[in-house]
């Protein structure tokens, strides 16, 4: 029998919360997806319910995405952080992989192929229990 994987989204845009469910369940079978639209949501699953990989816009109101990176690997350092935003410069990706993000995909120009992908590979390879 397979574990349940645990994920977490995060992202101020309820639509984009909803297809991105919807590809990872349809990548995946054995998940337990919980979703947050700002950081005091999301502090509050990771704290209670720690997830296994963090699906994140680094784009929040209100909230620096990137430096809430950092305090997502304080608090769970196996869980894996994949970054997820239509603020796909050179320095966006740098600063998050710079405060521990496993992965950078532009919403914009990464293919659904790429993204498929990410979730597979963290999903499938997080060894956080």
């Amino acid at each position: 029998m397979l574990d349940r994987k645990k994920v977490l989204i995060l992202d101020p845009s309820p639509i984009f919360r909803r297809t991105l469910k919807e590809v990872i369940r349809t990548s995946e079978t054995h998940v337990d997806i919980r979703e947050a639209n700002n950081t005091d949501q999301a502090e509050n699953i990771l704290r209670n319910d720690p997830p296994d990989v963090v699906f994140f816009d680094i784009a929040l109101p209100r909230d620096d995405g990137i430096a809430f990176i950092a305090s997502i690997k304080d608090m769970l350092p196996e869980s894996r952080v994949v970054v997820l935003t239509t603020h796909d410069s050179a320095e966006h990706e740098a600063a998050s992989i710079g405060q521990g993000a496993d992965y950078f995909l532009s919403k914009e120009r990464s293919g659904g192929l790429r993204l498929i992908d990410v979730i597979r590979t963290t999903i499938r390879q997080n060894g956080h229990a």
